[in-house]
């Protein structure tokens, strides 16, 4: 059986890793929102760029028909 110390001593320790990765945890999760907000105006813009190009592609395949 352990003491109260020995307790402690474990508490505190898991405690400390469980701050740590949960701090590393937000950093990563930081830098994915980041990423993400960077990839939405390119997104935006080829969405648009596509459905331009599909008309485009339409209009040109009937006027070849």
């Amino acid at each position: 059986m352990n003491t109260p110390q020995e307790e402690l001593n474990e508490t505190q320790t898991r405690f400390e890793a469980n701050i740590a990765k949960a701090q590393q945890l937000e950093q990563q999760i930081a830098k994915l929102q980041s990423e993400l907000k960077a990839l939405q105006q390119p997104l935006i813009e080829d969405q648009g760029a596509i459905k331009a190009l599909k008309k485009c592609v339409k209009t040109t395949v009937e006027q070849n028909a």
